[in-house]
């Protein structure tokens, strides 16, 4: 086989978010990729994609950011790969991104071979691989019951690179795969084409997200795939990557930067270097490890169905008030459930106050909620968050508690013709049927299976108002002033902040601060320094321990799963048990990403003269 030497293009970290139709033009001509490559699938927006049939993005959305890409496959024979379909990637959302391709190829007077994925994993295989002791948890969650497998509404498996590596054995123009492991799509190009496992599917695990590794955070990417190495250029001509900002992406929404499993294996990113080019804003990374696990598994993903959910919001002004809140809302409970007897008995008949100015976005890890010194906010906003078995029961006991907060005595009460400022009218709005992860669990796969259960099937699409290559048009779609633009205009320099010797808050030493999910039932929190001084200062300060983070955010210690610096990209890591399951009853950030506050706070104390010396 002949040494690897291609680029992969990505227009942007999910298809249907959109990205900028000149840098996505300038990458097809200045770069001429083998393929455009992009993931469509994400867990972050919760469980209720899956419950509901629901894709990630609009019909107009997914035209939108599909036109470009079909019409550089067609014109420029750049191959199109699609993971995950529709955001869960189920069967049928398969079919729909299907028939957008085709509206899009009738109308253009396009012609393509197009390869579809399906999930074929049925839910009689997965309870004989139960029974036979085959499946186990994917992180903090209880075993799988066969009670879990018959409730879910829908089950899919993500696929590994094996799938897509048979669609492309076909020569097809175009593949659109189902749930499939972020990076599959990725690592199946390269695998198929000489490149070593582990550099194809780190490079995968950073091109799924675009251009977030990219200075300033951006959309557009392009890699360029070498047997043992990869080099990653952002499409903007104002962003740049640097060996920190490539190696700080094997954080993202990851439970540990170092060992990142998927199905058939585990990235090892120990041995991974990175490298910066001569142009400034190239970066060459080289020597990650793939290890093969003993059995292969892949992740199934089921949503059971918990009821209906009504809402209602407003806001408390009164000082009298505010001061006894917890005592006024929990007395509004007691009423309730006196007319409601089956409120809070069960999961799928539950009250939540969300109460913001105090702690509505953390809940249980907001450290300062019970703080006695804390002060009081002048006002509270108030999401209340009723869930039943039926939307009428929902309904009835959401008006029943508005009213209640609207009309119910407290001590001290000067306002008597109301407690509760609405801003909407009608007051209560039905908000949908509401989901948890049931199934989130890794089965084992026969040899074979990782292929056969996730078969390929193949369209052709004819229309008759082309007539083949001589309708190809290579001519540029760039004016211009768009190719002076990249030819000239350069990234920002980032100029390097000094800190004070003396004791700082972690705000004022580290540039990033941020928590994202790590799936559905961990939470992960970052914090990563623009200088090796920096990050040493705080490593050797041993300021972010176990017990920090359980004073921090009231966890046990065995809700820390991960609590580890991480020296390629100048970062800590914590990873941590989500208090709440993701998307469902009592979700406060659906993507987590407003966790990491109580961390910008953290004294770093004053620097060590002796140690700074070294």
């Amino acid at each position: 086989m002949a040494e690897p030497d291609f680029t992969i293009l990505t227009p942007n970290a999910m298809l249907g978010y959109g990205y900028r139709a000149d840098h996505f033009w300038h990458g097809i001509e200045h770069y001429r990729p083998a393929a455009i490559i992009v993931d469509s699938g994400s867990t972050d927006a919760g469980p209720y994609k899956l419950g509901m049939n629901k894709m990630t993005c609009s019909r107009e959305a997914y035209l939108r950011d599909l036109g470009p890409m079909l019409e550089a496959c067609f014109h420029f024979g750049v191959k199109v790969l699609i993971g995950s379909a529709g955001g869960d990637g189920s069967n049928a959302h398969v079919a729909e991104m299907l028939s957008f391709v085709e509206e899009i190829a009738r109308d253009k007077g396009y012609s393509f071979k197009v390869a579809t994925i399906t999930n074929d994993l049925s839910r009689a295989l997965i309870h004989q691989r139960l029974a036979g002791g085959h499946c186990s948890p994917c992180g903090p969650v209880a075993d799988l019951t066969a009670g879990d497998v018959d409730d879910a509404v829908t089950i899919v498996a993500q696929m590994g690179a094996e799938p897509f590596q048979a669609a492309l054995r076909g020569d097809p123009d175009i593949v659109l795969g189902g749930r499939a492991y972020d990076p599959a799509a990725f690592a199946a190009f390269c695998l198929n084409r000489g490149v070593a496992p582990g550099v194809a599917w780190h490079m995968g695990k950073i091109m799924e997200c675009g251009g977030i590794c990219a200075v300033p955070k951006g959309r557009s990417m392009v890699a360029r795939m070498q047997r043992d190495a990869f080099e990653l250029t952002p499409l903007s001509p104002l962003e740049k990557c640097t060996p920190v900002s490539v190696a700080a992406h094997t954080l993202y929404e990851k439970t540990r930067p170092d060992r990142l499993p998927g199905p058939g294996g585990v990235l090892h990113l120990d041995t991974a270097s990175y490298e910066q080019c001569a142009d400034g804003r190239t970066v060459r990374v080289a020597g990650a490890r793939f290890v093969p696990t003993p059995v292969y598994q892949v992740k199934l993903e089921g949503v059971a169905r918990l009821g209906h959910r009504t809402i209602f919001i407003g806001g408390v002004r009164d000082p009298i008030l505010i001061a006894q809140i917890d005592a006024f809302l929990e007395a509004v409970r007691t009423y309730i459930q006196k007319l409601f007897p089956a409120l809070d008995q069960s999961d799928n008949c539950r009250l939540i106050y969300h109460v913001y100015g105090r702690n509505g976005v953390m809940g249980p890890l907001e450290p300062t909620a019970h703080d006695a010194d804390a002060a009081l906010p002048h006002e509270l906003g108030i999401l209340g968050e009723v869930v039943a078995p039926t939307q009428a029961l929902s309904y009835a006991i959401a008006n029943n508690v508005r009213t209640s907060l609207l009309h119910f005595p407290y001590e001290g009460q000067l306002a008597t013709t109301g407690n509760f400022a609405s801003p909407l009218s009608p007051q209560e709005q039905d908000a949908g049927a509401v989901f948890r992860f049931s199934v989130y669990h890794l089965v084992d796969l026969q040899p074979g299976e990782e292929t056969s259960l996730f078969p390929v099937t193949v369209h052709h699409l004819q229309n008759n108002n082309n007539n083949g290559p001589q309708d190809k048009d290579t001519s540029s779609r760039l004016t211009d002033a768009q190719r002076t633009a990249f030819a000239t205009d350069k990234p920002a320099d980032i100029p390097e902040t000094p800190v004070s010797p003396g004791p700082v808050r972690m705000r004022d030493i580290a540039n990033v601060v941020r928590s994202k999910n790590s799936g559905p039932f961990e939470l992960t929190l970052d914090i990563m320094f623009s200088s090796a001084a920096k990050f040493e200062r705080v490593r050797r300060a041993d300021v972010l321990t176990n017990d920090v983070i359980q004073r921090l955010y009231g966890v046990a210690a065995s809700d820390i799963l991960v609590n580890m610096y991480f020296e390629p990209a100048l970062a800590w890591k914590c990873t941590i048990k989500r208090p709440w399951a993701q998307g469902s009853i009592g979700e406060r950030d659906t993507l987590g990403t407003q966790q990491h506050a109580p961390l910008l706070s953290v004294l770093v104390p004053a620097e060590d003269s002796t140690e700074a010396a070294t």
